[in-house]
Order: C-alpha cells, then sequence, then structure tokens
C-alpha cells in the first residue's frame, strides 16, 4: 500500500482527486489483499485496478521473471546496503546474463540467445545436432575386421 501511495506521489504531486489512474498488476498476493482493496476504496482518487493478462493483454512477465531470481537466489541471504547495491546488481546482471543458462533457452544464457537468434528454436539446434553427428557415425563406423 505504501508503493500504491508513493508511486501516486512521486508520479503527479497533484491534487488527484479528479484523476482517474490504472493500475496493472500481476495476480500475486501483494497486489491483490484487503489492505489494497481498502486503499483503492478509501484514497480519494478513481484507481481502476486491472490484473495483467486478465483484465488486459499484455504482462510484465518477463521483468518479473528476473527480478524473482535476483530477489530469490542472489539477494535473499545477504545484506544489500546502499553503498553495495551498485556492485550486487553489477553482479548479478553479468551473471545472469552471460553465465547461468535461462531456463527458456535450456542451455543456453540470454546474451547467447540475444546474439544468435537461431539459438532460441532449440529443437531445430538438437535436429540439427543429431543428424550431424549420425552422418558423422555413418562416415566413421566401428566394425571389427573379419
Amino acid at each position: 500500500m505504501e508503493t500504491v501511495k508513493q508511486a501516486i506521489k512521486n508520479e503527479f504531486d497533484i491534487d488527484l482527486k479528479d484523476q482517474n489512474l490504472e493500475l496493472i498488476v500481476d495476480g500475486g498476493s501483494e497486489n491483490n489483499n484487503k489492505t489494497i482493496a481498502e486503499f483503492i476504496k478509501n484514497c480519494h482518487v478513481n484507481i481502476s485496478k486491472k490484473i495483467a493478462l486478465k483484465d488486459v493483454t499484455f504482462s510484465n512477465s518477463i521483468v518479473e521473471g528476473s527480478y524473482k531470481i535476483m530477489k530469490s537466489y542472489y539477494f535473499r541471504s545477504k545484506e544489500i546496503l546502499s553503498t553495495t547495491i551498485y556492485q550486487e546488481l553489477k553482479f548479478f546482471i553479468e551473471d545472469y546474463n552471460n553465465n547461468r543458462p535461462c531456463y527458456k533457452h535450456k542451455i543456453y544464457t540470454p546474451n547467447e540467445v540475444h546474439n544468435n537468434p537461431e539459438l532460441a528454436n532449440f529443437k531445430l539446434v538438437l535436429q540439427n545436432s543429431n543428424q550431424q553427428r549420425l552422418e558423422e557415425n555413418r562416415n566413421f563406423c566401428c566394425k571389427i575386421p573379419a
């Protein structure tokens, strides 16, 4: 709730009583709960809350996915300070984009697929690799001489 209040103040910093705002959220419980509903009802601003991929056709799930990984696997077990946040984010971005295979791209990192878009079609890459392996095996048969 405090995030929503601060976002409205930061974005508009005007009397919002006559404004019509759309609040686009995902389906998470942090956005869909009694506290948020009460805030929207009592905030004296006309806020229409919409859920991504339910009430609107778009979503920020690409950003949400990497944010969840950052939060869960990189930052959960350490204290992040204002003096270290830049280094921590720099490490995460480098590691995530260049070292860590992405679930969607199987064995490839996001930058590998970005720099070689043909890798995104993982099945085609495997099919070509298997075909090449079969052809090489046919050319170098390991038969025992009679």
